[in-house]
């Protein structure tokens, strides 16, 4: 008994079995069996299966009969072709417009979330940069008990402050007048 590469589109997908069946273009259009879809972690470290999407190209590899197999791949095509094609990029786009994007020879990494982004640490998280940090955003809100500063700090607008101010050195205006300064 043989087994044969043929080429289709997935007409059913089952999650909860990782199988999908097919309608095989060299068959007339024929449903196949439910097909294995092969993951690439089952035990210990695992994922949530990476399936297949309905009317999806790809190829798979039956028996002879048709009736065992296995799914390969999805195939790009003319009317599908690949989003990105430079060999020194890493792109994911999901169906929401969510793109992830690596470009390993400029060494950037993106991420443009339609949505919303939430980053979660059961420790601690570091950031450092070799460059200077940019954060854009209409308002930010930090939920913090103790903020320590250590370097200077410069501000460009104004600053309220709700509660007391305690400084420990000098305290100068723009006029040179200190904290100490009487009339």
């Amino acid at each position: 008994m043989g087994v044969e590469l043929e080429y289709g589109e997935v007409s059913a997908v089952d999650h909860l079995t990782c199988r999908i069946r097919v309608r095989l273009d060299d068959r007339d259009g024929v449903e196949s069996y439910w097909l294995n879809v092969p993951q690439r972690n089952t035990q210990g470290t695992k994922r949530r299966p990476l399936m297949p999407e309905l009317n999806e190209q790809v190829a798979v590899l039956l028996d002879s009969d048709g009736v065992g197999g296995v799914y390969l791949g999805g195939i790009y095509s003319s009317a599908e072709p690949p989003p990105v094609v430079d060999e020194d990029t890493d792109y994911v786009r999901f169906s929401d417009g969510t793109v992830s994007t690596y470009d390993r020879a400029a060494g950037v990494m993106t991420l443009d979330n339609v949505g919303a982004l939430l980053l979660k640490c059961g420790r601690n998280i570091t950031v450092e940069s070799g460059e200077p940090v940019l954060v854009k955003a209409p308002s930010a809100t930090l939920h913090i008990p103790q903020v320590t500063l250590n370097g200077n700090l410069k501000l460009n607008g104004n600053l309220m402050v709700d509660g007391n101010v305690n400084a420990t050195g000098t305290v100068m205006d723009g006029g040179g007048n200190s904290n100490h300064h009487t009339h």
